[in-house]
Order: structure tokens, then sequence, then C-alpha cells
């Protein structure tokens, strides 16, 4: 059984990677936002100080830092005392995202439709600046794309939840989100990531790098590919549903972590960030995401695979605001697939970081080698663990939605 080797090589596993507990802060504390530093390049600052000026033309002496800690885009924190607050320059990955015109075009409507309900939808807003000409964005192809936000202050990011009260907090924001949109056609925004979450599309991507994969890399990912294989067919319910329109197209965050919600001073979530994925599609996707990182005991590359599944509680927690929020709006055939969404979103991230390791490393960033594939390993152990629980979770999303 696949299961069965992989916990025996998380062992293995240990000796030869930095445990992520040393790799980012994992005690559950709060980040506080500009204390987010990775290391990037002095050129990619020098660039991006570059870039600065197109937005900010008359506050030319200001400080500028790496910031963040995302997988995608470079980011970086600006700061001046002429400046009412600091602000957020990011570059925008578009080897990733190659229509970052419609990109922005989505986050715009986005914001415009939330800004236009602030007052019931009750959470902070991202707000972009324009350049001296009135764009959301500055660079070419060549140099990259770039745009700026202001940053939202006194605000702190979450790895982990570590409390029932921050998943409670943690599903309400995104229960909000979704149903500020039920009167939103979402189709009127572009799909820049076509069938992001669709996990036939993934499936066919993975065995067309199969073909062509490093041997080596091969070798090492013989058990992952294997119980890719053997789950194949049953991860694929969300998608048939859709495809044959029995489940509503949806404004979806579409990457709902827990690190992209904002919390304040109070404890409170604050803001929804990160909005670069928003697009039509299913909103069973997001809640499976979501409770793949927040309701998690195990960190997204854990090395000791026994400890990867999710705190049940912290699924009831979250559960519970997300329909505080959003149960008005949710069909009964998406409440009913709410356990199976969980599973399904994490075997789709276990794939997708499977991929993208058999392919060298070609869209997520890495800190060392082999992340990918210990990242694949943890999410499909997850994803087993899940399994297990999904009788429990279906009394419990019987019991909060009735």
């Amino acid at each position: 059984m696949v299961w069965g080797y992989l916990y025996r090589r998380s062992s293995d596993s240990r000796r030869q990677h930095p445990s992520a507990d040393q790799q980012r802060n994992l005690s559950g504390k709060p980040l506080e936002m500009n204390h987010c530093l990775p290391e990037i390049v002095p050129e990619k600052t020098r660039s991006a100080r570059e870039s600065a000026i197109a937005f900010l033309p008359d506050h030319a002496d200001f400080e500028i830092s790496p910031f963040g800690s995302g997988h995608i885009n470079d980011t970086f924190l600006i700061t001046s005392g002429a400046l009412k607050r600091p602000v957020v320059l990011q570059r925008i990955n578009h080897h990733i995202f190659p229509d970052v015109e419609a990109l922005m075009r989505n986050i715009r409507l986005v914001t415009a439709h939330l800004e236009d309900k602030k007052e019931v939808y009750g959470y902070r807003i991202l707000k972009f600046i324009t350049t001296t000409s009135g764009k959301l964005l500055t660079g070419d192809p060549e140099q990259g794309y770039w745009r700026a936000m202001e940053l939202v202050e006194n605000s702190f990011t979450h790895n982990r939840l570590i409390n029932q009260t921050q998943a409670f907090e943690a599903g309400k924001a995104l229960g909000a989100f979704h149903a500020m949109f039920n009167d939103f056609d979402a189709n009127r925004l572009t799909p820049t990531l076509p069938h992001f979450h669709h996990v036939g599309k993934r499936l066919a991507a993975f065995h067309t790098i199969l073909e062509k994969a490093d041997e080596t890399r091969l070798r090492k990912s013989l058990d992952l590919i294997s119980y890719t294989q053997e789950f194949a067919e049953k991860v694929q319910a969300i998608d048939r549903l859709t495809d044959s329109n029995q489940l509503p197209v949806r404004v979806v965050h579409n990457d709902p972590k827990v690190n992209n919600i904002l919390f304040d001073a109070s404890g409170k979530a604050c803001c929804m960030i990160d909005l670069d994925t928003v697009m039509p599609g299913c909103i069973l996707h997001d809640f499976g995401d979501a409770i793949r990182t927040s309701a998690s005991l195990a960190e997204e590359d854990e090395t000791d695979l026994s400890r990867c599944g999710i705190d049940i509680g912290l699924f009831e927690s979250y559960l519970k605001g997300y329909l505080e929020k959003a149960r008005t709006i949710l069909t009964e055939k998406e409440i009913s697939l709410i356990p199976a969404s969980t599973q399904i979103l994490t075997f789709t991230i276990g794939l997708r970081f499977l991929t993208d390791y058999l392919a060298g490393d070609a869209y997520y960033k890495i800190n060392y080698p082999d992340h990918n594939l210990l990242r694949a390993k943890a999410q499909y152990a997850q994803a087993a663990a899940i399994t297990v629980k999904l009788p429990e979770m279906q009394r419990i999303v019987l019991t909060l939605s009735t």
C-alpha cells in the first residue's frame, strides 16, 4: 500500500530536509504582515524600486523591502514618512498569469462590487493604486508587470489556525465573500486560469508530464504515481456535476488558504486577500481548499506523514462560521458535497505538487530539492486521512445545515 511506504519513508525525509518548523513560524502565533520577509535577490529589489516610481511619483524617498511568503509573485513593502500608509508592490508572475490585463480587470470588478456592498459585507477591501496615467499596471513582458495596493494596516496572517474561534472567524470571512456575489453574474469574470481545480484536466496534464519527466524524478515518485492512478476516478465527482451543469457557477476565490485571510488585533477576520485567482467556478472548490489548510493537523510540506490529517473540531467551527454567512445561498447538493470537497481538493493540490515536481519545479517556488515531492506526499497523506473522517464530517454537515 502506498501509505505504508510513505510513512516508512517519512523518517528518512526528516533527515534529508529542513523541518516545516525550521522553515517558517508555525507556532500558530500571528505573523505581522511587515515581518514576513523572504530572501529576494538585489536585482529584483532594484527593479521593484524603479517600478514603484510609476505609482508614487511624488514620493521618491522611500524604503523598500521584500514582503510576504507567497509561492507565485514577488512582493515588496514600501514605507515612507510622506505616505499615509505603507504600500504593497507586487510583480505578477506573468508566466503563470499570461493575461495580466484580464487578471486585473477581474480584481477591479470584484473589489468594486464589494465596495458597493461594503456596509452589508462588513470586511475591509483591498484598495489598488493607479499609475500617473490611471492604470492599475506598469511594466512589460520583459521586465514583468507590477501593481500596487495599500497595506491593510494592523492586520495579521496565520499559517495555521490553532483554535476554534479562529476557525469560526475564517469560515465567516469566506462565507461572507461568497454571499456578496450571489447577485453577481460570475461569467462577467475571465477564467484567467481555465479549469483551475478541475481534477480531470489536472490528471490529463499529469499524464502528459509523465511521458517526458526526468528518470530520477520518476523513480522517486513511483508510489505517488500509483496512488494517483488508483484514486483518479474516485475524486472527480464535483467535476462531473459541474460539467453537467448540476452545480451553479459562482464567483470563487480559488485560493482561500488560511494565510489569505487577514485578522485584526482583536482576533477577528478582517479582509480576504490575494484575489489573483478569482474566477467563475464551483464554490465547493473554495470550501475544500480552505479546510485543507485551516483544519490541517500538519504543514503543507510536513515531513512526518503520520501527522497528516484534519482537526474535526476546527472543521466544525469553520463550517459553522461559513454557514452563518453563506447558508442561504447554497443549494442542497452543494451542502451534501462539503465533506467530499475537502478530500477532493486536498488530492488535487497534491496532484499539482506532484505534476510540478515531475515537470522540473516550473510553477511553485521551492526551498530545497524535492520540496514539491514532499508537498505532494503530505497532501496525499492528508487526503487519505480525510477519507476515514468522511462519515463523521457528513454528520456534522447535516447537523449544522438543518
